[in-house]
């Protein structure tokens, strides 16, 4: 059984699960699709074709599902999808995708999205992220799985950030963020491996121990990034993790520097 308050509106088109509560003063458009066990808390507004999972809280003044901020955009029709259990705290906006795009946004699971954060058109989210209060993602971001943005960072247009990749407060990213590493800055410096969050996410000492050694071979050493890459294939490349790492590096053409 849904329970949805009197002062909110909600389009007869748009599809309903179950078990969805619906505080005051909350709209939701017809091309919204809303799964079971969601909770809007009040005041939020769901609009555009947005496809949302279930179990997904959104908090008061939360904007998901709005018209992209891009002067290209001409009502063409684009989407927004996003998975089950995230967290969209005080007016966090999120915005589908652009035909010039790949056509929408994606957000997995498991999310925790902090107050005043920005989702632009064309992002994609992987899932158990934290995206601290007041983190900006300009359009055509990627961010893989279990990265840590701290409060007022800046990311820039088209870069990726990898998994478990660890970035403090304030920093602007004008790079692609391998996995597994850590750092802060106005701009964005690579400081180290990001050890503290492997470590509470179960990784086994050797293999810290191996992306640690990949992570300086590629970044501390004197090799050009051909010759770090081979050495770490020939030396570190039996590791499942190492492997995340240069299959990362080799995707986006090594812009990491």
């Amino acid at each position: 059984m849904n329970r949805i308050h009197k002062s909110s509106i909600v389009d007869q088109k748009a599809i309903l699960g179950t078990n969805i509560e619906i505080g005051p003063f909350c709209t939701i458009g017809p091309g919204v699709k809303l799964g079971n066990g969601c909770k809007l808390v009040s005041h939020v507004v769901l609009d555009g074709d947005t496809d949302i999972g279930d179990e997904n809280i959104f908090y008061p003044f939360a904007i998901i599902g709005a018209e992209p901020q891009d002067k290209k955009y001409q009502q063409e029709k684009t989407g927004l999808f996003i998975g089950n259990g995230n967290v969209f705290r005080e007016s966090v906006s999120v915005h589908r995708g652009t035909v010039t795009g790949i056509g929408e946004t994606r957000i997995g699971d498991n999310n925790l999205i902090m107050g005043f954060v920005h989702v632009a058109h064309d992002c994609v989210l992987g899932s158990n992220n934290t995206l601290a209060n007041y983190v900006g993602l300009s359009g055509h971001v990627t961010i893989d799985d279990n990265v840590t943005l701290g409060g007022q960072t800046g990311v820039v247009q088209f870069l990726r950030i990898g998994s478990f990749a660890y970035i403090g407060g304030a920093s602007v990213i004008d790079k692609n963020i391998p996995p597994y590493s850590s750092g802060y800055g106005n701009r964005i410096e690579i400081k180290s491996v990001n050890i503290v969050g492997l470590k509470r996410s179960g990784f086994s000492r050797e293999a810290i121990a191996a992306i640690s050694d990949a992570h300086k071979l590629y970044f501390r050493s004197e090799l050009s990034e051909t010759d770090a890459l081979r050495r770490i294939g020939e030396e570190l490349g039996d590791f499942e993790e190492v492997q995340l790492f240069t299959s990362f590096l080799q995707s986006v053409g090594g812009k990491v520097h």
